[in-house]
């Protein structure tokens, strides 16, 4: 036998399906109005994440070159130099410059090459949709990387003169860009600026 309480206005107690129908409309509204929002903190966070990854190996590259002595690069994969069938634009790995010179390692050498200290890796295997969408000096001439010297310095063997600052633009699908800024002393800051 089932129990029923009545309310305080003589109805049962429970929703009606109008009222559910109502909750149901409003939950779906509000989940409509968030998931953009959601998506595109989604989106920020990739090209952040993606951006940080690029500026940590950078300063990867620093190190080496320090520790090790000599010029190290962090190489792109849009590098206008390298031959066709080119690399793509979320590439990048990560070489040493044996002559000093512009002595970039061939891009299809791999890390059996002592010259080749990483293969290439593809940061949209990690951040999907973003991609280094430029490496450029202050005067806009395209560069295929960042390079350092034993001190430290940031130099460039294969564009001579490099004017200061270089910048690493990282994108995305969205249209949005974070540049990392390498001085010619080295350091490394990055910015949301275009």
């Amino acid at each position: 036998m089932e129990k029923w309480s009545i309310g305080p206005l003589g109805r049962k107690e429970g929703f009606t399906a109008f009222e559910l129908l109502v909750v149901v409309t409003v939950t779906a509204i509000l989940a409509a109005v968030g998931m953009p929002l959601f998506l595109g903190t989604i989106e920020t966070y990739r090209l952040n994440a993606a951006t940080r990854q690029v500026a940590t190996e950078i300063r990867r590259v620093q190190s080496l070159a320090v520790s090790r002595g000599g010029v190290f690069g962090f190489h792109w994969g849009g590098d206008p130099d390298i031959p066709d069938p080119g690399r793509l634009n979320s590439e990048y790995r990560i070489e040493r410059d044996a002559t000093g010179a512009c002595g970039y390692p061939s891009p299809t050498d791999t890390t059996a090459n002592p010259d080749v200290i990483t293969n290439w890796t593809d940061l949209t295997r990690d951040y999907r949709g973003t991609l280094i969408s430029a490496i450029a000096d202050t005067d806009g001439t395209p560069l295929g990387g960042v390079m350092f010297n034993a001190r430290g310095v940031s130099v460039n063997t294969c564009t001579n003169p490099v004017a200061f600052p270089v910048t690493v633009t990282v994108g995305d699908t969205t249209g949005a860009t974070r540049t990392i800024e390498i001085r010619s002393a080295g350091s490394l800051r990055i910015c949301p600026c275009p």
